[in-house]
C-alpha cells in the first residue's frame, strides 16, 4: 500500500476504519441464522427478534445525518470514538439481555446510534489519513470490510449458536471495540473540507 500512505501506519488506520465497518455490517447479518435461538433465550418470538434487526436498520439510518452533524462540532476523530463506546455499551447489553426490551435496548437503539455516528465519521477519517490519488483504493477497502461482514455474519452466527452461545458473539463485539479504541490513536484528525451531506452519502455507500 506503499502508493497510497500518507504517513506510516496507513495500513493499521485502514485496518481500524475498516473494522468499524465491519462491525457495523456485521449486525445485520450475524443473527439471522440464530433468530430461533435468540428468540428461545429471551422469552420471545421469532417476529420480536425480527423486529429487533429491523429497529437496528431503523435508528442508525434515521439518524445517520444527525450523526454527521455531531461529527462536524466535535470532529470526526471523536465522533468515532463516542460512536464505539456506545455501540460497545450496545453489545455489552445485549449480550446480558434477560429479554426482549433490554435486547432491543441494547441491540435496537445504543448499537443503531453507535453506527450513526461512526459510519459517517469513517468517511472524513479515511480523506483525513490517505492521500488523494489512495482514497478510491482505501474506500473500496473499506467497502469490502462490510461486504466480507455481510458473507461471514451468517457462519460467525450459525458456529456461535451451535457450539457457544449467540451471546458470544455480541461480547466478542466488545473486545473488537475495545481493540478500535486503541487503535484509533494512530488515526489523525481529518481537516474539515467535508460536509454532512457529503459524508453521509459516503457512509450510505459504503454501507451498501
Amino acid at each position: 500500500m506503499a502508493d497510497t500512505d500518507s504517513r506510516p501506519g496507513t495500513g493499521i488506520v485502514l485496518l481500524t476504519l475498516g473494522a468499524g465497518q465491519f462491525l457495523m455490517t456485521l449486525d445485520g447479518s450475524v443473527m439471522n441464522v440464530s433468530i430461533a435461538s435468540v428468540a428461545a433465550d429471551v422469552g420471545t418470538t421469532v417476529t420480536g427478534i425480527q423486529t429487533a434487526i429491523t429497529l437496528y436498520t431503523l435508528v442508525m439510518a434515521m439518524l445517520m445525518i444527525p450523526g454527521g452533524k455531531v461529527g462536524s462540532l466535535i470532529g470526526r476523530k471523536r465522533a468515532f470514538a463516542l460512536g464505539c463506546v456506545i455501540y460497545g455499551l450496545g453489545s455489552l447489553t445485549t449480550a446480558l439481555a434477560p429479554n426482549l426490551p433490554v435486547l432491543i435496548l441494547g441491540w435496537s437503539v445504543l448499537e443503531g446510534i453507535g453506527a450513526a455516528l461512526i459510519l459517517p465519521a469513517i468517511v472524513a477519517l479515511v480523506a483525513g489519513n490517505v492521500r488523494p490519488d489512495g482514497r478510491p483504493r482505501a474506500y473500496g477497502l473499506i467497502m469490502a470490510a462490510g461486504a466480507v461482514a455481510v458473507a461471514v455474519g451468517p457462519l460467525i452466527g450459525g458456529i456461535a449458536t451451535t457450539y457457544f452461545s449467540w451471546r458470544w458473539v455480541f461480547a466478542g463485539e466488545v473486545v473488537v471495540v475495545l481493540a478500535i479504541l486503541l487503535l484509533l490513536e494512530l488515526v489523525a484528525r481529518p481537516p474539515k473540507d467535508q460536509g454532512d451531506g457529503e459524508a453521509v452519502a459516503e457512509a450510505m455507500a459504503a454501507r451498501g
